[in-house]
């Protein structure tokens, strides 16, 4: 299972996102479900200038969550679980969501970055190519970096589900300051 997760975000940054893309949601990551069973979530984090695969956390179980209105084939949904853990530890592409919030077109030369083997992703666009590797294209005139979250929330292709996100190993602490396992 590939499920997308959306978050309003925090800060005058994410206000701002919101407003400007008019939707209710700042950020979008991808989490999936691995054959054995656990999560994993690839994360384009702005604020820590890379993006992350890696276990769930907390805020993950409590996003809002679409999935694709079709049932994905196996195959497609390892292609791309394989693709998005080949991200990890890429950049974020500050230059392309400068031009994507200003709506400035692209060079050639910036566009083929757009192609296999980028170096840095910003997270709507992360999300767009994780559902094409998935075989489920969100639009079918758009191109990645075109993508806004406000894009990938109301694409036709998926529905809104239950956040089916487990924490499994989380250690989380109690309201009496204690820390238990999830």
């Amino acid at each position: 299972m590939i499920v997308s997760l959306f978050e309003r975000g925090a800060g005058p940054a994410a206000v701002l996102m919101r407003w400007w893309q008019r939707c209710p949601f700042a950020h979008v990551k991808t989490a999936f479900l691995l054959p054995t069973g656990t999560w994993k979530i690839l994360d384009v984090l702005g604020d820590k200038n890379r993006v992350a695969w890696r276990d769930p956390l907390p805020a993950d179980a409590r996003a809002r969550t679409l999935t694709f209105a079709d049932e994905l084939d196996p195959a497609s949904e390892a292609r791309a679980a394989a693709f998005a853990a080949a991200q990890h530890g890429k950049g974020y592409d500050y230059a392309g969501i400068a031009a994507f919030l200003l709506r400035q077109d692209r060079t050639a030369a910036e566009l083929q970055r757009e192609r296999e083997g980028r170096e840095v992703w910003f997270c709507s666009e992360m999300d767009f190519v994780i559902a094409a590797k998935a075989g489920q294209a969100l639009y079918a005139r758009m191109q990645p970096f075109e993508c806004s979250v406000r894009d990938a929330w109301v694409s036709p292709v998926r529905r809104e589900i239950p956040n089916p996100v487990q924490l499994t190993g989380v250690v989380a602490p109690t309201a009496t300051g204690q820390r238990t396992e999830i």
